[in-house]
């Protein structure tokens, strides 16, 4: 075959395969119908904002939706850590979005009435990282602490200390029990462990951690709480030490 015949079948085909694409681009049969999303990791639905950009896509030619494009969208999301996507013909798509691993949420009240402004932070590898409200939100699976304003920002300026990182290992296994419904630490004791505060209002009991303890015996003062509980009353307050439960009177 001459190189003439050569050039003129590849022209052909290339304007054939191109021709075949712009058609099956305008024919409804290849519009997308179903679109599955699932995630993975600390995080039990699509956020919001994603849904604002997938959802659209229902309707659209599948041949139109650009999925390199998409992938680069979600991934720009705080705290995704890969997007898989893949085209089932005629009409599905099926993203994978997976989340990074995150230990704890955290955040700050600031002092100012009935509408404190608030600061969210997620807790990884001892690291303090603030972040969008939206995606603090969105990674519910995750037990959260309150921390003071000023103490937040010396982590974030200068890194985790001893107390903190204590507190995050015993923090992060709270997060597992279900009687504990809220958390806040404050440490005004430099380096060493401060004082967590430890809520648990289905017993009607307030646990303050007043010295570093290990997680079995946080496990052994929680079944004493328990075992002690009788419905009504006034909230019982107790503190824990190294070597003792000690209940206010």
């Amino acid at each position: 075959m001459k190189t003439l015949e050569k050039v003129l079948l590849v022209l052909i085909i290339v304007l054939l395969a191109a021709g075949i694409y712009v058609a099956l681009r305008n024919i409804d049969f290849f519009n997308v119908e179903e679109i599955d999303v699932s995630v993975s990791g600390p995080v039990t639905s699509v956020s919001t904002d994603m849904q604002r950009i997938i959802n659209p896509l229902k309707g659209r030619n599948i041949f139109e939706i650009s999925l390199r494009s998409l992938k680069k969208t979600l991934l720009a999301f705080d705290g995704v850590k890969e997007v898989r996507i893949r085209r089932y013909y005629p009409g599905k798509l099926i993203i994978q979005i997976d989340y990074n691993d995150m230990s704890l949420k955290a955040f700050t009240l600031s002092d100012q009435g009935e509408n404190p402004d608030v600061v969210y932070y997620f807790i990884h590898d001892d690291i303090l990282e603030e972040v969008k409200q939206t995606t603090w939100e969105a990674f519910d699976r995750l037990a959260s602490v309150e921390l003071h304003p000023a103490y937040a920002q010396m982590i974030m300026k200068w890194g985790s200390d001893q107390g903190f990182k204590s507190m995050v290992s015993l923090a992060e296994h709270l997060a597992n029990n279900n009687l504990i419904t809220s958390m806040k630490y404050d440490n005004n004791n430099g380096n060493e462990f401060g004082r967590l505060v430890i809520g648990i209002s289905s017993l009607n009991s307030t646990l303050f951690v007043r010295e570093l303890i290990s997680v079995q015996r946080l496990d052994e003062a929680l079944e004493i709480i328990s075992s002690q509980f009788s419905a009504g009353g006034e909230t019982v307050v107790y503190d824990l030490y190294a070597n003792t439960l000690v209940k206010r009177t």
